[in-house]
């Protein structure tokens, strides 16, 4: 038997209902989830209409993601039906020959989906992760040359530098190699999507924000690899060796990185 829903339900369509700034409080929470658990049509699962973009649709999918993840929302069971429908819903719509399927026959399976709803978000992650390494990761490179010019303690060196790129490069591939190390910065690529999506709507004259917003990327960004530096470490302390030699970074590294990231926070609060 499904749980009860929410005392709080409310049958008024929330679908494009998005909260400013991006925040999501829990009666919003779960009044999403409980419509997403009631309603059966794909497009309305994910809040898109029928003429959506597949571009849409993924901005709807990671949106929604963040809304009703169980790992977000653990004190509510049925957000994990609703995270599982709205992959489903997701992985129908995305590919031109199920949708077009769905769209004549109008039904759809959502009990063969169990089980699969993480690895759905967890492969359109990563693949927002490349597009972002192949592209606005450049002002990432740019922001630390000028934390660099206005922080001279910072004392980073074209070295540094490279050395940071090669970091990526080969988180790229650890991510790759599995979804191990992505269930611990989904969260983290959610927001980043979320920061890109606004960095777009903003006037190329809104200087301020643009500012404000890559320094969010920034401060993100540098912090995945440390996420899953500590991970890796934890992880292999727990097993009885010795964490500090088994990590993503070296101490050099760690030390940059955390560097780098105070100094945005810093900066991000003075703004």
């Amino acid at each position: 038997m499904s749980p009860a829903i929410h005392v709080g339900y409310s049958p008024k369509s929330l679908y494009n209902t998005i909260p400013k700034k991006g925040t999501f409080d829990s009666e919003y929470r779960y009044k999403i989830v409980d419509q997403i658990c009631v309603e059966s049509n794909l497009y309305k699962i994910l809040g898109v209409e029928k003429t959506c973009s597949s571009e849409e649709l993924r901005r709807a999918y990671i949106q929604r993601s963040r809304v009703c993840h169980p790992d977000k929302f653990p004190e509510y069971p049925r957000a994990t039906e609703a995270f599982q429908k709205l992959s489903y819903s997701y992985e129908t719509l995305i590919k031109p020959s199920t949708r077009r399927a769905y769209d004549v026959s109008g039904s759809s399976e959502f009990n063969m989906f169990a089980g699969l709803a993480d690895e759905t978000l967890h492969g359109v992650l990563y693949q927002l992760f490349l597009e972002f390494m192949d592209g606005d990761f450049a002002m990432i490179h740019a922001l630390i040359n000028a934390l660099n010019d206005g922080n001279p303690g910072l004392n980073i060196g074209e070295d540094v530098i490279e050395s940071m790129e090669q970091l990526f490069r080969r988180l790229r591939k650890l991510l790759l190699a599995g979804q191990k190390y992505m269930k611990i910065i989904k969260f983290e690529l959610i927001r980043l999507h979320e920061i890109q999506q606004e960095l777009r709507t903003l006037s190329y004259f809104d200087v301020f924000g643009r500012f404000k917003r890559t320094m969010q990327l920034a401060r993100i960004t540098l912090r995945i690899p440390m996420l899953i530096d500590s991970a890796m470490k934890t992880e292999h302390k727990m097993n009885g060796g010795n964490g500090a030699q088994h990590g993503l970074l070296g101490d050099g590294m760690a030390k940059f990185l955390g560097g780098v990231v105070s100094a945005l926070e810093t900066a991000e609060g003075l703004l």
